[in-house]
């Protein structure tokens, strides 16, 4: 799937019942991508409108923004659960496309989240505990050293080569960490230590 321009981004976003002259894309320095504004709209939007722009966004891999701050907040819980959806989604296609769907591991309740986290990488074929650890009962996040340290030659000494890499992200997507109370990814700006 290629990445929609900046064009047809607007154009999904405008579909969704919004004003042209209401909807621009800017690039946004902090994140080094195009990002959508929307400008103040006056009455309250609706949550049909802001479920549209919520999936408008997860097609198009545009963010969303409103000036208006009252709108954020709601929008952003809409879009969170449409796009951890379309998430767990996409991971179970990438896993049934391999046949792995009915085999992948699972959080246990009860059971030490490092034993679910030790299991992923068994099962995506990493070396148990090199990628992946266990912060607490709730967080699971990557080693100090499990990702590699990038050169001039490309990533090295990861604990992952990409496709074990792509496969253990699609086994914790396709698992809905989220629901189950559960956190998966980075902390801050660099993988906390062991």
């Amino acid at each position: 799937m290629s990445l929609s321009t900046p064009q047809e981004a607007k154009g999904k976003i405008v579909a969704c019942g919004l004003p042209d002259a209401r909807v621009s894309v800017q690039f946004d320095g902090t994140l080094q991508e195009d990002v959508v504004w929307i400008a103040q709209l006056g009455p309250l939007i609706s949550g049909s409108t802001l479920t549209c722009l919520a999936r408008a966004s997860v097609a198009t891999s545009y963010y969303i923004y409103f000036r208006d701050a009252s709108v954020q907040r709601p929008y952003d819980i809409i879009y969170n659960r449409i796009s951890n959806e379309a998430g767990v989604a996409n991971a179970k296609e990438w896993l049934r496309a391999r046949n792995l769907l009915d085999t992948l591991p699972e959080p246990v309740k009860g059971e030490p989240l490092a034993k679910y986290a030790q299991a992923v990488e068994v099962f995506c074929g990493v070396k148990p505990g090199s990628l992946l650890v266990a912060t607490d009962d709730r967080t699971i996040t990557f080693t100090k050293s499990g990702l590699g340290r990038p050169t001039a030659n490309g990533i090295e000494g990861a604990a992952a080569n990409e496709a074990q890499f792509e496969c253990v992200m699609n086994v914790t997507s396709a698992a809905n960490l989220e629901a189950n109370g559960l956190f998966f990814g980075f902390i801050g700006n660099a993988a906390k230590a062991q």
